[in-house]
C-alpha cells in the first residue's frame, strides 16, 4: 500500500471529512503509528509538529484527480507575514468515497486494523488542531528520548525542533497518548 491509498483509506476511516491541513496531517500521522505504517509514510519535525510532504502530495492527488473536494475558508484574520489565514477542508464527493470503499475491499485485513485505530481515535476525544499538534509533537518527543522522558524535559526539548510547548500542555498530551494506549509520560 503506498501513502496515496493510505491517506485515501484514512479519511475514508474517519468519516470521509476532516477539517484544515495541520489536523489531517495529524490524523494521519496517528493512524500510521497505531497501524505500523508509519515509517512509510514521510514524517518529520516541522513548524506545527510531525509533517509528511508525501501525505500533503497524497492529498493533493485525491483532489486533482476529483476524489476528495477541497474548499478554503477565511476567518479574517492575518499572520505576521501579513498572509491571509485560511482553513483547508477535505471531503470526499460521492466518486471519492466509492473510489475509497473499492480500495478498502482490496485490502480486508488492513482496512479493519485502520477502522480500528480511527474508532479509537475517535474515542480518545475530539481536538482542534493545536492540541493534536501538541500532541504528536509530544509523541514525537518522546520517541527522540526512547520514552525517557517527564512532562518538563519535553517542554524543554520542544525548543530543538523550534516549538513552544509548556509542561501544561505536554500534560494534556500526555493524557491523550495515554487514551490512544500510545505512551505514558512520568510527571514531574
Amino acid at each position: 500500500m503506498d501513502t496515496k491509498e493510505f491517506v485515501l483509506l484514512s479519511l475514508l476511516a474517519m468519516g470521509s471529512e476532516i477539517q484544515g491541513k495541520t489536523k489531517l496531517q495529524k490524523t494521519v500521522y496517528f493512524l500510521g503509528l497505531m497501524t505500523g505504517c508509519i515509517d512509510d509514510l514521510g514524517y518529520r519535525a516541522h513548524f506545527y509538529g510531525p509533517y509528511s510532504d508525501e501525505v500533503s502530495d497524497a492529498i493533493g492527488w485525491l483532489s486533482t484527480i476529483g476524489a476528495v473536494n477541497l474548499t478554503s475558508s477565511s476567518g479574517g484574520a492575518v499572520d505576521r507575514s501579513g498572509f491571509e489565514v485560511r482553513r483547508y477542508d477535505y471531503c470526499f464527493n460521492k466518486e471519492g468515497k466509492r473510489f475509497a470503499e473499492v480500495t478498502s475491499s482490496r485490502y480486508p485485513d488492513f482496512w479493519k486494523k485502520l477502522q480500528d485505530a480511527a474508532d479509537l481515535l475517535k474515542r480518545a476525544g475530539e481536538l482542534d488542531y493545536m492540541k493534536l499538534s501538541i500532541a504528536a509533537k509530544t509523541y514525537f518527543m518522546l520517541q527522540e528520548t526512547n520514552g525517557q522522558a517527564s512532562e518538563k524535559d519535553l517542554a524543554r526539548l520542544a525548543t530543538r525542533f523550534g516549538w513552544k510547548v509548556t509542561p501544561q500542555q505536554v500534560q494534556e498530551a500526555a493524557s491523550y497518548l495515554q487514551r490512544l494506549e500510545l505512551a505514558q509520560i512520568t510527571t514531574n
